[in-house]
């Protein structure tokens, strides 16, 4: 499985200094997350780079789904047990391991701004062949690929309009739908964009 850079950071001190700076009421992301997929006809879900799994706990709570976790981290893997009772798997976007089609729908949060440009291809590549039917990507946007300087790193964060590199990749998608959202919705304002594969 490749590991690059910026896998190699997130599995060291900087991610669990992340892990332990990150605190999430789950609580906080039901109502977005119901708004984003509640209306979907789904059973099965998985979060690439999930972290402590509150996004799982929030999902838990919307809807009866077979909910499945991925994290390169090990210590995120390790506190996930304090807040989810759902599994987390160790793994990274680049080597996702399960048959193509396995999952209703495949999402990030906050993971694909922390991938290089020419490793994004990679990355879209295994979401899409893992999902069956559906795609949603929760991060930052800007019109333009734009470096952002990030705790004395200056090639670990980018924003960038993330529809527009799903639809060039993989242009049978149907972008469904999309939105702003802010801290008072749970999050850390960022963008959300729902794909389905045709």
């Amino acid at each position: 499985m490749k590991k690059t850079k910026q896998i190699k950071i997130w599995e060291n001190k900087f991610g669990r200094d992340y892990t332990d700076r990150n605190v999430v009421d789950p609580k906080t992301r039901i109502k977005m997350f119901k708004k984003m997929i509640g209306n979907l006809d789904i059973k099965t879900i998985l979060e690439v780079g999930c972290n402590k799994g509150h996004n799982l706990a929030a999902l838990s709570k919307i809807g009866k789904y077979q909910l499945i976790g991925m994290e390169p981290s090990e210590y995120a893997i390790v506190k996930g047990k304090e807040v989810s009772q759902f599994p987390i798997i160790r793994g990274n976007c680049f080597g996702i391991p399960f048959i193509d089609s396995y999952f209703d729908l495949v999402f990030t949060c906050g993971v694909l701004i922390h991938i290089e440009v020419q490793d994004l291809p990679k990355a879209i590549n295994e979401i899409y062949r893992v999902s069956k039917k559906y795609i949603l990507a929760i991060e930052y946007f800007s019109p333009e690929n734009t470096t952002i300087h990030y705790r004395g790193h200056n090639d670990l964060l980018w924003k960038r309009d993330f529809k527009k590199y799903f639809l060039k990749q993989k242009p049978n998608l149907k972008y469904l739908g999309g939105g702003h959202l802010e801290k008072e919705d749970g999050f850390d304002n960022c963008n959300w964009w729902l794909f389905e594969k045709r």
